[in-house]
């Protein structure tokens, strides 16, 4: 079995998520991609607008009408801060050794990874694929990491990759440990602070993320001026 994880605060989900996911699935072949919200992450956590359970509950709306997406409680559900180490290992567990876990992120989350609890070891329980993001380029990921960063990871190598390029043959040829993928996704200039920002003027938010996370959002009052939770 082949299945991505895509962690994130998603403080809201919108199409940008849900675009490169599903890039992703169709380039490497995946059998499914489970998204995980963050509940408690250890850099973000003044950043959260929307609760824990407001943001599962958003994703779960987001993903609902796609059978291969889905969406996991585990890190609402472990008490403590949320480690993403943590986390692959628990699915490495439910899955077994013979399952491929793939880890989705985006480059500015890659660029401090360096920073995550036991990231050595993450590079290590799953193959890691970095995904651009508006603003950031990949070419200029090895460039920009410090000699502590790359020691910290233990030295991992690198391989850029167009998602057109992308076939079962050459992605089997490069799943190794510590090897990090920059997979060049379509790219969609939406960022979850910009929607909080629209919502907060009382502007549209349609066509930046699905119908039933818009509708959730009106329904609970999220991002409301003055409105936490």
């Amino acid at each position: 079995m082949h299945i991505g994880v895509m962690g994130g605060t998603f403080d809201p989900i919108h199409l940008g998520h849900l675009r490169a996911a599903e890039e992703i699935y169709w380039a490497f072949e995946l059998d499914r991609i489970i998204f995980v919200p963050a509940a408690r992450p250890p850099h973000k956590e003044e950043e959260f607008e929307a609760s824990a359970l407001h943001r599962y509950e958003m994703v779960s709306l987001a993903t609902v009408y796609t059978p291969y997406f889905s969406v996991s409680p585990i890190e609402l559900s472990r008490p403590g801060r949320s480690y993403s180490v943590e986390t692959l290992r628990e699915f490495r567990k439910l899955y077994g050794e013979e399952t491929t876990i793939y880890f989705i992120m985006g480059v500015d989350a890659f660029l401090d990874i360096a920073t995550w609890k036991e990231a050595r070891e993450l590079l290590s329980l799953a193959q890691v694929i970095v995904t651009a993001r508006p603003g950031w380029r990949l070419d200029g990921v090895e460039r920009s990491m410090t000699p502590e960063q790359w020691h910290l990871l233990g030295n991992p190598r690198f391989k850029y990759l167009k998602i057109s390029e992308i076939t079962r043959k050459t992605e089997k040829a490069h799943h190794e440990s510590c090897l990090v993928l920059l997979v060049e996704v379509v790219s969609l200039d939406i960022s979850s602070s910009e929607i909080r920002q629209l919502v907060k003027e009382g502007r549209s938010i349609r066509h930046l993320v699905t119908d039933t996370v818009a509708a959730y959002i009106g329904k609970n009052r999220l991002y409301q001026p003055g409105r936490k939770g």
